[in-house]
């Protein structure tokens, strides 16, 4: 079979479509080098041209390769099935080999403010979307091409392979999920790339390429199928398993996403009852945890207590004043079942955790959280609180292994081999924080939080032209002490994130300046 593979091997290199196709992607290659400047997914998304020439000189040559008849190949394998494995063992090895220039260009010309984290998932990200797509052709070309004669296998191939692009660019399925699914390309291709994390490894990425590589199973069983009538209980198992997996697949990518969603704030009682200090303690890492105190002054009587706290959290235990309470958390809400007649103060303790990654509409990361990443504003409701922009004092102890920013004051900080100790503290109406591709500049007395690979002066020339636009059409949105804050600079720092304000560009959180990226 090594020998047979090395046959078929040299005949896919020798073939003048192999020659045309790998000098097209060469120009794709270095006509795109600029969004290098910004991040390597972005390149990614940006030469899918490049990936779909490479995909179609797969198709193509597979297909004219199996449906040639030719008494030598007969020869070296009379097994129709052997010889249509083989035939996809050498396309992907090509593939394989292919996938090095480009990988090789990337490292040449990438951005050198692109951290080593970012680096290595960005071509790794890179290899698995092109040989995933460049196999799924060639078990598309070969599939078609041991079946039918060379030229209506060619046509149908380019036909049912048609699909994939044509659904990048007009999608079929009303599901955002299905429609990410069947990307076999990059998804910054189709919407706006977040470099502020670029892919992220999740589990909602794993499933997004399994599906493609069940796909491919997929079509070699029912190709076993057809060109070999015997073991058929066992082909019939394999065809049926690789069913359930999809439909599991596609069960669990539903479940593995949340969108961006608005919060029911309704039958809060805020005016009987208000917080005035939280103390937590934080670990990042693939997830959230979060012990977190508060103190509650009851103003009234009440029959119990509401906070909002997202779906997305699992709570272990609620206690008040040491003591553990019952309560629901459904929808967004938490409901304690609390009594008092009197006014007072009491401590809540919480403790919770839970998986973040919310997409906006489009399918843009929106908010996430890992041990390399992490995007949580007071647009998510991720810490037990009230519907309330009354500022409130924070203490918060957080462990994790990033480089932590955030609207509150950096107290403390200690580094040791594997994690980070940060101690924030301040008073705000919400706390933010973020990690991922970012760097801190001072300039001028201000602190710029702003992605890694963005030019600092450029940045604050397109900042005060968005500014100065934004100050004239929302003038009136803005009391007098923030309209005077942005006008005349007064701010101390500045924080670009997703989604700071869902209702906004900006976000003023006391002397911080939270830009929304997109």
């Amino acid at each position: 079979m090594i020998k047979l593979t090395k046959f078929y091997t040299k005949i896919f290199v020798r073939t003048p479509i192999f020659i045309i196709s790998l000098l097209f992607n060469i120009y794709i290659f270095i006509v795109q080098l600029k969004s290098l400047n910004l991040s390597i997914l972005e390149y990614t998304g940006i030469i899918s041209y490049a990936i779909i020439a490479s995909n179609l000189f797969f198709l193509v040559t597979t297909s004219s390769i199996i449906s040639k008849k030719s008494e030598v190949m007969d020869f070296l394998e009379k097994n129709k099935f052997k010889r249509y494995l083989t035939i996809i063992m050498s396309g992907s090895i090509i593939s394989v080999i292919t996938s090095i220039l480009p990988i090789i260009i990337i490292l040449a010309f990438k951005n050198n403010n692109i951290g080593f984290y970012f680096v290595i998932t960005g071509i790794l990200n890179f290899f698995i979307i092109w040989n995933l797509s460049n196999i799924i052709s060639i078990s598309i070309g070969a599939s078609i091409g041991i079946l039918l004669n060379r030229w209506i296998s060619i046509f149908l191939s380019l036909a049912i392979y048609g699909f994939f692009p044509f659904n990048l660019n007009n999608p079929l399925f009303k599901s955002q999920v299905l429609n990410k699914l069947f990307n076999i390309y990059s998804d910054s291709t189709s919407i706006q790339t977040n470099i502020l994390c670029d892919e992220i490894f999740n589990f909602s990425y794993i499933l997004d390429k399994l599906f493609v590589l069940w796909l491919i199973l997929l079509i070699i069983i029912i190709v076993k199928i057809l060109l070999d009538k015997s073991r058929k209980i066992l082909s019939g198992i394999a065809f049926i398993s690789i069913i359930l997996l999809i439909v599991f697949t596609i069960i669990f990518s539903n479940n593995n996403v949340t969108y961006i969603h608005k919060y029911d704030i309704s039958n809060l009682n805020t005016e009987k009852y208000h917080i005035d200090s939280y103390k937590m303690d934080i670990n990042i890492a693939n997830n959230l945890k979060n012990n977190t105190s508060f103190n509650v002054n009851i103003d009234e009587n009440i029959n119990s207590i509401t906070f909002l706290l997202d779906d997305l959290f699992k709570i272990k235990e609620i206690k008040i004043d040491n003591e553990p309470v019952k309560f629901t958390h459904e929808k967004g809400k938490v409901v304690l079942d609390y009594q008092s007649n009197e006014k007072k103060s009491i401590n809540v303790s919480v403790s919770y955790e839970g998986d973040i990654h919310v997409e906006d509409k489009l399918g843009v990361d929106t908010f996430y959280c890992n041990s390399h990443v992490l995007n949580i504003t007071d647009s998510l409701h991720w810490y037990p609180g009230l519907y309330d922009n009354s500022p409130i004092a924070y203490n918060i102890n957080i462990n994790t292994s990033s480089n932590i920013y955030s609207n509150l004051d950096v107290e403390r900080q200690d580094y040791n081999l594997l994690n980070n100790n940060y101690k924030l503290t301040g008073k705000t109406s919400g706390v933010d924080l973020f990690a991922g591709q970012y760097k801190s500049v001072n300039d001028n007395g201000i602190e710029y939080v702003i992605p890694s690979t963005y030019n600092l002066e450029d940045f604050k020339d397109k900042l005060d032209k968005n500014i100065l636009s934004y100050l004239t059409k929302h003038e009136k949105e803005f009391s007098k002490g923030d309209f005077e804050l942005l006008r005349e600079k007064k701010y101390k720092k500045v924080i670009v994130g997703m989604h700071v304000n869902a209702n906004s560009y900006i976000k003023i959180s006391n002397d911080t300046l939270l830009i929304n990226y997109i």
